[in-house]
């Protein structure tokens, strides 16, 4: 049964429908968003869209790096993976303040 959780990303607030545990949303999500203040904090990359992709091409990179040592693993994290690029598009299309 899908959960509807509430999570901050970068000064936006989502609402994420799941069929997976929210604490483990809302762990992810805090994860992302360390990852994003960390990157904005260094004062190279000022624009939040550059911020994102970034973390997502580590994100990915994580991913492919568990493959090589768990490939039955792999296909539930790409489904999630994509998932994720689904919900960074629809960021993608947010003005920002």
């Amino acid at each position: 049964m899908s959960q509807a959780v509430e999570v901050m990303l970068a000064g936006i607030k989502l609402n994420i429908n799941t069929d997976d545990n929210p604490d483990q949303v809302l762990a992810a999500a805090a994860m992302v968003q360390e990852q994003f203040e960390a990157l904005k904090q260094s004062g190279t990359i000022i624009d939040t869209s550059k911020i994102m992709a970034l973390i997502a091409l580590n994100l990915a990179d994580e991913l492919l790096t568990q493959e090589k040592a768990n490939p039955a693993m792999m296909k539930n994290l790409i489904s999630t993976l994509d998932q994720a690029v689904v919900q960074a598009e629809g960021l993608a299309n947010v003005s920002l303040r």
